[in-house]
């Protein structure tokens, strides 16, 4: 990366330049140290990815709990890392918007656990859609910064794009045990997704302490 070596170059005599690109070095810094943070949300969304998929008894509204219990902790992560990084992989404005969203509609779903079924799905579908969405824009963003491995989370944001688009076609049609592995499956694959770029941010953070 042509900033990893910023402060020892010889390249920069432009003092405003060199004032510049090392702001970016240091805002590079920041959300790199908050990688454990994304590992944090890809593992309680793996975990609770495989408790669904492996309990398929499990009640429609304590499904529908679970899932909205589960946007509020994301959200309320996200909205640490929004507020504390100055994110430079994805602007402070998504993450922040991202996490709100996620806290507003968790609320919305464990404060209603009996909502109606043809609702859920298309809750889940945009919810999977957006974060599809982000996955692939994060991969492309890693992809420039040289990360190697953004193909796993390219595919992962894929993934959910496609479980997205067969679930907002034809919400009326799904069951409710389709739509608790579609659940299961999409926290799964977000997860994934999550504890991936975690692995490659703390990555970045070492090169950058080096």
């Amino acid at each position: 990366m042509v900033f990893l070596n910023i402060k020892n170059s010889s390249l920069f005599y432009d003092k405003f330049y060199i004032m510049k690109t090392y702001d970016l070095y240091e805002r590079a810094m920041e959300p790199v140290k908050n990688w454990w943070m994304y590992l944090l949300i890809g593992v309680l969304a793996f975990v609770l990815g495989v408790f669904m998929l492996t309990n398929p008894a499990i009640t429609y509204e304590m499904m529908t709990l679970l899932f909205g219990l589960a946007l509020v902790i994301f959200g309320i992560i996200q909205m640490v890392v929004g507020i504390f990084s100055r994110n430079i992989f994805v602007s402070r404005a998504a993450v922040l918007i991202g996490a709100i969203l996620n806290i507003v509609l968790g609320i919305l779903l464990a404060a209603n656990p009996g909502i109606a079924a043809l609702t859920l799905p298309l809750i889940l579908g945009m919810w999977m859609l957006y974060q599809s969405f982000m996955t692939i824009n994060y991969a492309g963003d890693l992809k420039n910064f040289k990360v190697k491995g953004y193909g796993l989370t390219l595919f992962c944001g894929i993934v959910l794009l496609i479980l997205s688009v067969l679930i907002l076609l034809r919400p009326m049609t799904l069951g409710m045990m389709t739509v608790a592995i579609y659940i299961a499956l999409s926290f799964m694959i977000y997860g994934l997704s999550e504890i991936v770029s975690a692995f490659r941010l703390r990555t970045i953070h070492h090169v950058f302490e080096e």
